[in-house]
């Protein structure tokens, strides 16, 4: 007959450790495998903001909008209304509106962007970013999505 081999508490507790260690990794395996295999939907949450009236900006005109921390500026062109972030895309310096001019002025590097978010001369690598406008009547809404926790 064969002696049974007694397991000691210090045993069964490394033996459980390493059995539930285990079992977690498995299971997180499973789960990021399948939510490659499955991906879940992607929830923009996205909403409308006031940043204007129609009748408060005439053609060539611009108001800047602040929305939390971030600075943005409603502009009224010939093809109507554009709302674009107030940070320079060269190293992200806060632009002015040149009435006289009609442009963005970057003074940090000597950027220039025309009305329409474009670069007209300077370091900028490419237009301001520009966000989705809509006009309802006589208020002018633009689109943010927040389920990046910013601004799209």
């Amino acid at each position: 007959m064969e002696k049974e081999k007694k397991q000691g508490r210090r045993e069964f507790m490394i033996n459980g450790l390493m059995g539930g260690g285990l079992l977690v990794s498995i299971g997180l395996f499973i789960s990021h495998g399948l939510s490659f295999i499955f991906p879940g939907k992607d929830e923009k949450k996205q909403r409308k903001l006031l940043v204007g009236k129609v009748d408060e900006l005439k053609e060539g005109e611009a108001k800047e909008v602040t929305y939390g921390e971030n600075d943005l500026f409603l502009v009224r062109t010939a093809d109507g209304f554009k709302v674009f972030s107030a940070i320079c895309t060269h190293l992200g310096c806060k632009i002015k509106w040149q009435d006289y001019r009609n442009q963005f002025y970057c003074a940090c590097h000597k950027g220039f962007f025309s009305a329409n978010g474009d670069v007209i001369s300077g370091p900028p690598p490419r237009a301001l970013d520009q966000f989705k406008v809509e006009v309802d009547k006589n208020l002018v809404y633009m689109w943010i999505d927040e389920s990046n926790k910013g601004l799209a």
